[in-house]
């Protein structure tokens, strides 16, 4: 039976699970390849990586449940792994609430998380609007399969939220808007900052970011379309 490979994890975390105490846990690997994102190693380097076991993470879960909430799972992207679904079964027997960070492209395997009531809380990473959705993830990608990732996790009964990153040059604030267009409606909005001494492509490390007073202008003009706009800290 495949394991879930998890690579790292912070035994107490209060902000990976929203309004919750949580230990984030981390597995690697993801299809996309954002220029932008802050996990390089865990794209290019996670073959050698020592793996945490699952009965490693239940002996510390336990004794910590009584002021724990759950596991906050990302990385990475989970879903590209077959193990997820045992980890996930694990967790519910052992009554432990799961949060999953996903970059939404694997809409079958949301529909059967959601379906078998294995997740407590769901977190969508949409690195661009779907119409240069390829450039910006470099990756063959039918945006299809995001819009329908996206309608899975809004019908659902199960709490979310949506999170994107501003970069200047390749995620703007139009880029933004036009995201929000696509989640009108939608429950919560996270506006993450991007961190350029981290970066997967290094020619854009070390560029622009975007002011606090951009970020707020940006928050400012999406809120109208979510219940709440976070800007993250």
């Amino acid at each position: 039976k495949a394991e879930l490979p998890i690579v790292g994890m912070n035994r107490l975390s209060l902000v990976d699970f929203p309004d919750k105490l949580c230990m984030n846990l981390i597995v690697p690997g993801c299809n996309y390849r954002c220029s932008f994102c802050p996990h390089e190693q865990l794209i290019h380097h996670h073959i050698p990586m020592p793996k945490i076991g699952m009965a490693e993470i239940v002996k510390l879960l336990r004794p910590r449940m009584g002021f724990l909430d759950g596991v906050s799972l990302g990385g990475g992207e989970p879903f590209l792994h077959r193990g997820l679904g045992s980890f996930l079964s694990e967790m519910r027997f052992q009554n432990i609430k799961v949060r999953i960070k996903t970059n939404a492209s694997r809409p079958g395997a949301i529909q059967w998380v959601l379906d078998e009531k294995l997740i407590d809380f769901l977190s969508v990473f949409i690195p661009a609007p779907l119409s240069k959705y390829a450039d910006v993830v470099n990756y063959r990608i039918d945006p299809k399969d995001v819009r329908r990732s996206i309608q899975i996790v809004r019908k659902s009964n199960v709490a979310h939220e949506f999170r994107v990153k501003p970069v200047p040059g390749l995620v703007e604030q139009e880029d933004i808007l036009e995201i929000a267009n696509t989640l009108s409606g939608s429950r919560r909005l996270v506006i993450e900052r991007f961190d350029p001494s981290h970066t997967l492509d290094p020619e854009i490390c070390g560029s622009d970011v975007f002011s606090q007073s951009e970020l707020e202008d940006i928050r400012d003009s999406t809120s109208p379309y979510f219940g709440e706009v976070i800007l993250s800290n």
